[in-house]
């Protein structure tokens, strides 16, 4: 007997048709493994991008809404800012109300107030830091996990023991500097050269005229799109800008280049400076102008200057002929209203946000 069975058996391994069976289960065993892996991780795919739109709008509502908060203060309200409770609140439900609007995997994506952060964004390391201190950006999470929203049923993962998918997304909305501005915005004939940002920045004073060659003092005077640039046209501008007759043209960073000159200013020329100073500083006893910085390192620029991008210049101080003197300092950060942003970091920065991440 024990021969006999001993004998089937080997029949049955020796069988074609036995062996196909054992290969064809352990193929559909795999086949379904696979089949599992490209659906449900496509699934969850598709869950991600539609978090990552979900955080998007919700980064743009919320730095959106820090952006008006700006739009409401003085630019030494601006200067001096910290985050207020008030305003935080307000930028985690724009947040939150915008986040809502948007599905990850036919789920509602609601946004935990501890995942929207508020604070800067540095764009040569690509990180953000939570602060309360002048704050432009803001930085979003959304999940659908344990956290939030919930995890992610799977369709066929559970097989090999995947019955959910946790997914999350992050996106960080910042107020970016401007990149452009439009007619009228420039109100000030004088340019500065980036070279001062090198070693100058916030809070530091400069002296606009006259220059001494050194990165403190390194400013030009311009005419903006008049050419020959020469006494007459900035005379004939600042008395313009006085009697309303005359506004700058627009201009766009890295693209724009403005007249300069470096020559001697009449008396006459000096006295509308200093008119125009008096206009503008009445009540105050200084003057908050925009004023564009131009490309390179020349202290004494001539000719067409391409605008590297945009500072605010508190002037406090324009005397006229003989000795004249023009002084102030780099004022900021400061916000504008609208407007395009994306420009160099100088310390004026747009209410508009764009997404940085």
């Amino acid at each position: 007997m024990s021969n006999i069975k001993t004998r089937r058996l080997v029949d049955v391994l020796n069988n074609d048709h036995g062996a196909m069976a054992v290969m064809t289960a352990i193929f559909l065993v795999v086949l379904l493994t696979m089949a599992a892996a490209a659906i449900d991780v496509g699934h969850a795919l598709v869950a991600r991008n539609e978090l990552q739109n979900a955080a998007d709008a919700a980064a743009l509502a919320g730095a959106r809404t820090l952006g008006i908060a700006y739009e409401g203060m003085t630019p030494a309200e601006m200067a001096t800012y910290t985050l207020t409770g008030g305003d935080q609140a307000a930028v985690v439900a724009a947040a939150q109300a915008t986040s809502v609007l948007n599905k990850a995997a036919a789920v509602d994506v609601s946004v935990n107030a501890a995942d929207v952060s508020i604070g800067l964004w540095d764009s040569a390391t690509h990180t953000f830091t939570a602060t309360t201190a002048q704050p432009r950006a803001v930085n979003v999470v959304t999940h659908r996990d344990g956290s939030a929203n919930g995890p992610i049923s799977t369709f066929l993962a559970g097989i090999i023991g995947m019955s959910t998918v946790n997914v999350s997304a992050v996106a960080t909305a910042e107020l970016t500097a401007i990149g452009s501005t439009p007619p009228g915005a420039l109100d000030f004939p004088i340019m500065i050269s980036e070279l001062f940002f090198s070693q100058f920045g916030c809070g530091d004073s400069i002296m606009l005229y006259p220059s001494n060659g050194t990165p403190q003092s390194c400013t030009g005077f311009t005419t903006f799109d008049v050419s020959p640039s020469n006494d007459n046209a900035m005379r004939n501008i600042i008395n313009g800008m006085i009697n309303g007759t005359y506004q700058a043209p627009p201009t766009t960073a890295g693209v724009t280049q403005l007249q300069a000159t470096n020559g001697t200013l009449s008396r006459q020329t000096w006295t509308a400076m200093v008119n125009l100073f008096n206009l503008r500083s009445a009540g105050t006893g200084y003057w908050d102008a925009l004023v564009p910085v131009y490309e390179g390192n020349d202290c004494s620029p001539s000719g067409a200057m391409t605008i590297k991008g945009y500072a605010n210049m508190r002037i406090t101080g324009i005397n006229g002929q003989p000795g004249a003197t023009i002084t102030g300092n780099v004022s900021c950060p400061l916000f504008q209203a609208g407007g395009v942003g994306g420009g160099p970091a100088f310390g004026v920065f747009t209410t508009v946000p764009g997404l940085v991440r």
